[in-house]
C-alpha cells in the first residue's frame, strides 16, 4: 500500500519507495502509475493520474500527480516555468563540502549511451546549464571515512542533476556506484523530501524525511 499523504479532486502527493519506477518503462516492471491507478480503483475513487514530474527509480520520496488534465496542464506550466514550484532534497555524500551552504552551478550533458550525465564546460553542443542549493546538516566520521548529510534545493530539473554535481566535486552520494561512490547499501541516500508550490492561490507544503532507522541513513539518527 503507498503511502499517500495528501489528496483532492485536482492531485495528490505520496512516497515513492526507493527501486520503483515513477512510470512505465522499457524494463515492464511495475511502476508508481500501476500502483497508484490500482490502489485509488480499490478505493472506489476516480484512478486517472498523470505524471507531473519524475524520480529516479532509486530515489525515493514525495512525488506528485495530477488527477485530471486540467490540474496536469497546469502543473507543467510551473514546473516549466518554475514558478514557485520547489523540490528539495535530502542526501548523504562521502566527504564534507567546503563552505557550510552554497551553491552549485554547471553545465550538464547527458550520454544517452551511458545512461549518465557529466559536468562538461559550457561550449560543449547540448550542455545544459544545472544549479542547486545546498546545506550541510551534519558531518560524521564512521569506519575512519568522512560523510555528510546535506539538504538540497533544485533550482534546475537535469537529468541525474544531483548525481552528477555532487559526484564531479568528489562527494558522490552514498552507495550510487554509477556516480563513483565506493560505499554499499540496498539502496543509495537521495531522498525527495520536500515539494512546495502554489496551487490556485493556495500554498501547499509536503515534507516527508527518509526513514533514519534505516541503512545508510541510521549514520545520522
Amino acid at each position: 500500500m503507498l503511502e499517500i499523504l495528501y489528496k483532492n479532486k485536482d492531485f495528490l502527493v505520496c512516497v515513492k519507495p526507493q527501486g520503483i519506477p515513477s512510470q512505465s518503462d522499457t524494463t515492464g516492471d511495475e511502476d508508481m502509475t500501476s500502483f497508484l491507478r490500482a490502489q485509488l480503483t480499490e478505493s472506489g475513487e476516480n484512478s486517472d493520474i498523470f505524471v507531473v514530474h519524475r524520480l529516479d527509480r532509486a530515489t525515493g520520496g514525495l512525488i506528485l500527480y495530477a488527477r485530471n488534465k486540467s490540474a496536469a496542464a497546469e502543473f507543467s506550466r510551473l514546473v516549466a516555468e518554475k514558478d514557485g514550484f520547489e523540490k528539495h532534497y535530502t542526501a548523504i555524500v562521502s566527504g564534507k563540502p567546503e563552505n557550510e551552504s552554497g551553491n552549485m552551478t554547471d553545465y550538464l550533458f547527458k550520454d544517452s549511451a551511458q545512461k549518465k550525465a557529466f559536468v562538461v564546460k559550457s561550449e560543449r553542443k547540448g550542455a545544459k546549464l544545472a544549479s542547486l542549493d545546498y546545506r550541510v546538516e551534519k558531518t560524521v566520521i564512521n569506519d575512519e571515512k568522512t560523510f555528510s548529510l546535506l539538504k538540497i534545493k533544485l533550482n534546475t530539473g537535469r537529468y541525474h542533476q544531483i548525481r552528477a554535481q555532487l559526484s564531479s566535486r568528489g562527494m558522490p552520494i552514498y552507495a550510487d556506484g554509477k556516480y563513483g561512490s565506493r560505499e554499499k547499501a540496498p539502496n543509495f541516500a537521495l531522498w525527495a523530501s520536500k515539494l512546495a508550490f502554489t496551487y490556485k492561490s493556495k500554498i501547499f507544503e509536503f515534507e516527508k524525511n527518509p526513514d533514519f532507522d534505516k541503512i545508510p541513513w541510521n549514520l545520522f539518527k
